[in-house]
C-alpha cells in the first residue's frame, strides 16, 4: 500500500513538473510576442515621424542672383528675404532637391550669381524614373531675378526684383516685385499687387487683376492680354498702358498719368473707366453699331461733325479738360462707360 502511494506521489510530481514546463514555455511565447509587437510599434512610429520630415537645401548666393526652376507639376512659392542665400524646401519626404551653381564660382563655398533648382521624386510604378511633381518653397535674396516654369501648378511670388513666370494650368499671385514682371498662364487667373516697374501679363483662359502698380520712370509700361477673362486695373501709374481681351470686361479705376497713353480693346464686353472728377484727357472711342458710349464727363467734340453723326459712324473723338492723357477705347460688342469717382 505504501509502495502504491509512493508511485502515485511520483506521478503527481512528474505531472507538476511537466505543467510547470508547459506554463514556462507558454509564458516565453507570450513574452516573445509582446516584445515583437512593441518592436514593430516602435518601427512604425519612426516611419510616421519620417513622413513629416521636410527636405531642404541651402546655397550661398549673390544679392542679385538669378534663380531658375522648371517642374512638371507642383505649386511653387517664393519669398524674398534679407539673407544672401537660396533656400529650397519640400515637405514631401521622397523629394530630392539639388541647388546647382551654374556660374562656376572659384570655390564651392563662394556665393553664386546663378542657381538652378532641381527637385525630383521617385515614382512608385517606376523607382528608376525621376518626376518633378512636388510642391516647393524658395527663400531668395530680395534682389533676385526669378525664371520659373511649371506645367501644372500655382505660383505665389513676393519680395523679389524681377519675376519671369510661366504656368500651363495654374494661378499666379505676384506681390511686391520691384522692377520687372513677365507672367503667362495658359489656364488660370493672374494677380499683380503692390509692385513697380514694367509688366507684361498674359492669360489664355483667366482673368487678370493689377492693383497699386507704380512707375519707376517714363519708360515703364503695362501690357495685358487675355483671350477669355476680365481685366481689372486699379491705381496704375505707368504712362503706357495696353489691355486687350477677346471675351471679357475691361475696367480701369484711379488717376490717369500725365501724358499717359491708354489703349483698351475688347471684342465682347464693356470698357469702363472710373476716373477722378479733375481728370484731363483726349478721347478716341470706337464702338459697333449696337454699342453705345455713356459718359459723366462733358466731352468737347472735335471737328465740324455733330456728335450724332460721329456716333452713327461708330467713332467718337473729343477732349475733356486740357487733354493731358490719351484714351483709345474700342468695344466691338459692348458699351464704353466713363464715370466720375
Amino acid at each position: 500500500m505504501k509502495f502504491y502511494s509512493s508511485i502515485i506521489a511520483l506521478l503527481l510530481s512528474a505531472l507538476l513538473v511537466c505543467a510547470s514546463g508547459a506554463y514556462a514555455q507558454k509564458s516565453n511565447g507570450k513574452g516573445t510576442g509582446r516584445g515583437s509587437g512593441k518592436g514593430s510599434g516602435s518601427g512604425q512610429g519612426s516611419g510616421e515621424e519620417q513622413s513629416t520630415r521636410a527636405v531642404e537645401q541651402t546655397a550661398a548666393a549673390m544679392p542679385t542672383v538669378n534663380v531658375t526652376l522648371a517642374t512638371r507639376a507642383g505649386n511653387i512659392t517664393v519669398r524674398g528675404w534679407d539673407r544672401q542665400e537660396v533656400h529650397a524646401l519640400s515637405k514631401e519626404p521622397d523629394a530630392k532637391i539639388e541647388l546647382r551653381k551654374t556660374c562656376n564660382p572659384a570655390n564651392a563655398s563662394d556665393p553664386a550669381s546663378q542657381v538652378e533648382v532641381h527637385i525630383s521624386t521617385k515614382s512608385e510604378d517606376d523607382p528608376d524614373a525621376e518626376n518633378s511633381d512636388s510642391d516647393i518653397s524658395l527663400d531668395v535674396p530680395r534682389g533676385a531675378t526669378l525664371f520659373l516654369k511649371t506645367q501644372d501648378g500655382d505660383m505665389e511670388i513676393a519680395d523679389v526684383s524681377e519675376a519671369h513666370l510661366e504656368t500651363s494650368g495654374g494661378r499666379l499671385e505676384i506681390r511686391r516685385v520691384a522692377k520687372v514682371t513677365e507672367a503667362t498662364s495658359l489656364g488660370g487667373d493672374l494677380e499683380l499687387d503692390n509692385s513697380s516697374g514694367r509688366a507684361r501679363l498674359t492669360s489664355f483662359g483667366g482673368s487678370i487683376e493689377v492693383t497699386d502698380f507704380r512707375a519707376l520712370d517714363g519708360n515703364d509700361f503695362l501690357k495685358i492680354k487675355t483671350t477669355s477673362g476680365d481685366i481689372l486695373l486699379k491705381q496704375v501709374t505707368q504712362t503706357r498702358v495696353e489691355a486687350t481681351t477677346i471675351s471679357g470686361e475691361l475696367k480701369l479705376e484711379g488717376k490717369l498719368a500725365r501724358g499717359g497713353s491708354y489703349n483698351f480693346t475688347t471684342t465682347t464686353g464693356d470698357v469702363t473707366l472710373a476716373l477722378p472728377a479733375d481728370s484731363s484727357f483726349k478721347l478716341n472711342a470706337r464702338i459697333s453699331e449696337n454699342g453705345e458710349i455713356v459718359t459723366e464727363f462733358p466731352i468737347k467734340y472735335s471737328g465740324q461733325t455733330s456728335p450724332g453723326s460721329l456716333m452713327q459712324a461708330g467713332r467718337l473723338t473729343g477732349t475733356y479738360g486740357t487733354g493731358d492723357a490719351t484714351l483709345n477705347l474700342t468695344s466691338f460688342n459692348g458699351t464704353i462707360r466713363l464715370s466720375k469717382r
